[in-house]
């Protein structure tokens, strides 16, 4: 969990807010989506690929407590609020797996839960609804799954009340609304971001593997560009250290977390 401050492989350049209960962690470049400047936006900056991590160890965000939801929907409502001065909007993924929730056979602490937050163009967060709504329709369909149609949220029917805690899932987030695909039946992999790793859904000819890319290869696609494992490019001659102060830049006048004692 290179992405949690109680991580020993954490990388504190890395990390741009700090709140009481929950932390922002800026993607490494080498991993995030290779981005090319919008049209519709006002702005030539394609960085700000980041992780709401909470601090406490969690496994998923549905069994976070009120306080640290609290901190979630601040980090969300900020970053929203700054990526639309660049004219873009925001998705926000996670995926909770059985091997991520410590079920892979090691034992020990599962891996920390973290919401991937994923800049768009507005035109894309406008379309995600619809392109979410086919692409886990078509995976449905190759696995046979066809009694198991995605949970719809809304204001009231969120990530925390829709999913039973304990449970892997798939979530795609927009604002006031977004998709839950619940995930039976899981192959061993590695959740971790620098390496490969599937879980699947059983179905009655044998199990599919549901690829922990599937919610960035979908918003990938939306944007014309190759899939995540085909994007990842060496790490930056600086160690990111440009990207960094770049997005330290344009987040700090929305940093609620400058608010806080201490």
């Amino acid at each position: 969990s290179w992405w949690w401050l109680e991580s020993p492989s954490f990388n504190k350049q890395y990390l741009i807010a700090l709140g009481d209960r929950v932390s922002l962690v800026m993607c490494p470049t080498h991993l995030a989506l290779n981005q090319e400047p919008s049209s519709s936006s006002s702005s030539s900056w394609t960085g700000g690929q980041c992780f709401i991590v909470p601090l406490p160890h969690c496994e998923s965000f549905v069994g976070l407590d009120e306080e640290v939801w609290q901190e979630v929907h601040r980090f969300q409502q900020s970053l929203r609020n700054m990526f639309r001065r660049e004219g873009r909007e925001v998705l926000f993924l996670e995926t909770v797996t059985r091997t991520s929730r410590g079920g892979g056979g090691g034992g020990g602490l599962g891996l920390q839960a973290k919401m991937a937050v994923i800049p768009v163009p507005r035109r894309v967060e406008r379309d995600a609804p619809l392109f979410f709504k086919s692409a886990l329709s078509e995976v449905a369909q190759e696995w046979g799954t066809h009694g198991q149609k995605p949970i719809v949220l809304n204001d009231k029917k969120t990530l925390r009340n829709a999913v039973p805690k304990g449970f892997p899932y798939f979530y795609i987030g927009w604002e006031g609304g977004g998709f839950v695909q619940m995930i039976e039946n899981e192959d061993d992999g590695d959740d971790d971001d620098d390496n490969g790793g599937s879980v699947g859904m059983r179905a009655s000819g044998g199990s599919k593997s549901f690829g922990r890319d599937f919610g960035i290869d979908t918003i990938a696609g939306m944007l014309e560009l190759d899939p995540v494992r085909f994007q990842r490019r060496q790490r930056s001659s600086d160690g990111d250290r440009s990207a960094i102060l770049k997005f330290c830049d344009k987040w700090k006048p929305f940093d609620w977390t400058l608010e806080l004692d201490g």
